[in-house]
């Protein structure tokens, strides 16, 4: 049996496989405040549910609980981590401020840029030098650093960042100042970037392990809590966490590497769209997540989430790229935008309307939430268009409060001098437009027409904009799965145990060195091995594929290329690895270089499990006998219908596969809604996904 649990800005959210296959799921308003108790709420509410009785009913032992968590994304960018160092080599304590010198906006004059973790009067220097080939220029100067560990417990610090130069490829001196701070300053967690990053570039690599030192106390007092909580209820297992690439790792790492965590939620959602469109049979699909408090749009091509060897967080502009931090970490590749059900809208200065990006999230929450909101959110006008109702949201267990939400709407549209009607169809298009820019920017960016893209919708307030944001991309074909409020739990049940690990050894390809290769190799697949057997993975379903960063000598940024089978030191390995890589960069770049060697920068490696299949049809139990599929009707807004229409709504758990419902129509799951515009219609396939089929326009 697994139970998964996925913990957004506003809902947690949980799915359960039981012993006989079936998949029950549950979901609870999260608590930001302490994310740990809404996790055990919800288990606990979902297990007596379920299996009539507590947790401990589930069998000792036999329950594994996976989790995606967003304590690392919001300590980074609520600042809300603890009180952090960074140590560097002795001349570099400006790195953090300095970053590397690049401008997102040449010609702003006041280009701003988020304020480093840590401030410059916890940023220490330690004397030593070892040079880019491994000479130990300036021996470390132990009586240095037991000085900075002595200001460190002064100062009240929690957790230090380590980054020295070139401890990517020689990591001793960071080591042994690791060493010598667990000595003198033994209450202060340590990330050392040779272990947490052990990549090229300074900056990126300090960046990484600053983010990691900032919220590692945080995680692994979450995840020590959960599972001494858990135990206490009879479930003795590891948990399970996702990372920003779509594997699970056990909690010892997790807790070690947190920062390889910042997109576990996300990743979850990304894993079960790829996993939906190839039950659908389709061969790529653009992934639309939207949730509670942001939008994920991702593309999947050929069935399997495109994955990126860095990432930048807490961005000052929203869409620019180098205004963030940047995170050397494999990350499922995806864009995230600050608009979801409770992104609240607003009068700017200028007399226009807005938007988020900020939001109402679990407290208050939404006006409706009748939690104390009282702003206007995207989760409010939806209400009063009528594709969402008081009564019925979640599955009728959360009456949803419309007079509230009519008040908010109401002052807002006095402030706008327009209808409340009009105020409300403006903030859902609005999220619309953001979404299909988003989506567009990122497939253009790909060399991909997103017309040509089947789209899945998933998430509590996915399939309610599914349709607009399709209408407005060209979109004609939206599949909205079973469970899609959840999707991101359900995701967790398939996701295999994997340990994603990198080593920045540069060679060029005329110095190849196949000895080297094989030392690379070999380290690389014991560190990621150790991961997945302390997963409970048996060693015979252990999978392994190498990937590494290659460019022309001379360039300053790489690109991935598949490592070929084989042994390194046979010429033929070499030959393919070279092809590869041209073809990459021709397909790439449309063009190639000639009269310059090739060179690897990075080796990476994938250790995994073997995936744990998931058939969300098993969802399909929750209709425990034939009913009518036709629920009613209720007055519905839509901007091509003029207004105001008599709409029909429909149970998506009794609707039979191959039966057409013309739009406009809205069809109702337990943790989501889909709305079918009057340009659609919509049916279930043989996996009971409904299918909505868009006119041209």
């Amino acid at each position: 049996m697994r139970l998964a649990f996925d913990t957004g800005g506003t809902f947690t959210d949980f799915a359960f496989a039981d012993d006989d296959g079936s998949i029950h799921l549950h979901k609870v308003l999260s608590t930001p405040d302490a994310p740990a108790r809404a996790v055990l709420q919800g288990v606990d509410e979902l297990l007596a549910k379920v299996r009539g009785g507590p947790i401990a009913r589930a069998g000792e032992g036999a329950l594994q609980i996976l989790g995606a968590t967003t304590v690392v994304t919001n300590a980074v960018l609520e600042r809300k981590g603890v009180a952090t160092a960074f140590i560097t080599t002795d001349g570099f304590q400006d790195m953090l401020r300095i970053r590397t010198e690049g401008r997102y906006d040449l010609y702003d004059l006041r280009i701003q840029y988020p304020d480093p973790l840590v401030p410059r009067e916890r940023c220490f220097g330690a004397v030593e030098r070892i040079s880019a080939h491994g000479a130990v220029i300036t021996p470390l100067d132990e009586a240095g650093v037991v000085r900075i560990a002595s200001r460190l417990v002064e100062l009240g610090v929690g957790s230090v960042a380590v980054c020295l130069l070139h401890a990517y490829k020689y990591p001793q001196h960071e080591q042994r100042i690791g060493e010598l701070l667990a000595l003198h300053a033994p209450g202060v967690s340590v990330s050392l970037s040779s272990s947490v990053c052990p990549e090229v570039r300074e900056f990126d690599r300090a960046s990484t392990t600053v983010a990691n030192a900032y919220t590692c106390p945080l995680m692994a007092q979450h995840v020590g809590h959960l599972e001494r909580e858990l135990g206490g209820r009879g479930v003795k297992s590891q948990l399970l966490w996702m990372t920003s690439s779509g594997g699970v790792v056990p909690s010892s790492t997790a807790a070690r590497t947190p920062v390889r965590l910042i997109e576990s939620g996300p990743a979850a959602g990304a894993v079960a769209a790829a996993d939906y469109a190839r039950a659908a049979g389709e061969a790529s699909v653009l992934s639309f997540d939207m949730g509670g408090t942001t939008a994920k749009l991702c593309l999947i091509p050929n069935g399997q989430p495109q994955i990126a060897n860095e990432l930048e967080v807490a961005r000052h502009e929203r869409f620019r790229k180098g205004s963030g931090f940047p995170l050397k970490i494999q990350s499922i590749h995806m864009i995230e935008i600050g608009a979801g059900g409770g992104s609240i809208a607003a009068r700017t200065r200028l007399g226009t309307l807005q938007v988020g990006p900020r939001s109402a999230a679990a407290a208050p929450g939404p006006a409706c939430y009748g939690r104390g909101g009282v702003e206007p959110t995207v989760t409010d006008a939806d209400l009063l268009l009528g594709y969402l109702d008081e009564r019925s949201f979640l599955g009728g267990d959360f009456a949803l409060d419309r007079p509230a939400a009519q008040v908010a709407l109401a002052r807002l549209a006095g402030e706008l001098g327009i209808s409340a009607e009009r105020c409300a169809f403006g903030i859902h298009d609005m999220v619309n437009e953001s979404m299909a820019e988003a989506a567009a920017m990122q497939a253009t960016d790909s060399g991909v027409d997103p017309r040509s893209l089947p789209m899945i919708a998933f998430g509590g307030a996915g399939p309610v904009h599914a349709y607009g944001v399709a209408r407005k991309l060209g979109i004609r074909k939206v599949i909205c799965p079973l469970g899609a409020g959840v999707t991101s739990a359900i995701g967790l049940l398939g996701a295999p145990v994997a340990a994603d690990l990198s080593s920045s050894a540069p060679m060029a390809v005329p110095q190849w060195d196949a000895s080297a290769v094989r030392e690379i190799m070999a380290s690389l697949a014991a560190q990621g091995r150790e991961v997945v057997l302390a997963s409970g993975v048996a060693a015979p379903g252990i999978c392994m594929s190498y990937t590494v960063d290659m460019r022309h000598v001379g360039q300053g940024h790489e690109i991935s290329v598949v490592l070929p089978d084989g042994d390194p030191g046979q010429p033929a390995f070499l030959d393919v690895l070279q092809q590869r890589f041209h073809d990459a960069y021709v397909k790439l770049y449309g063009r190639s270089v000639s009269g310059t060697d090739a060179e690897v920068i990075t080796w990476r490696i994938r250790v995994a499990g073997p995936k744990t299949p998931v058939t969300a049809s098993r969802l399909r139990g929750e209709a425990k006998a034939v009913r009518n599929p036709r629920k009613g009707n209720r007055p519905v807004y839509f901007a091509e219908a003029g207004g105001v229409i008599d709409t029909p709504v429909y149970d998506h758990y009794a609707l039979a596969p191959g039966v057409t419902v013309q739009g406009p129509a809205i069809v109702e799951q337990r943790e989501s809604t889909v709305v079918v515009g009057p340009k659609a219609s919509a049916s279930l396939d043989a996996a009971f996904n409904l299918i909505m089929l868009l006119e041209a326009k």
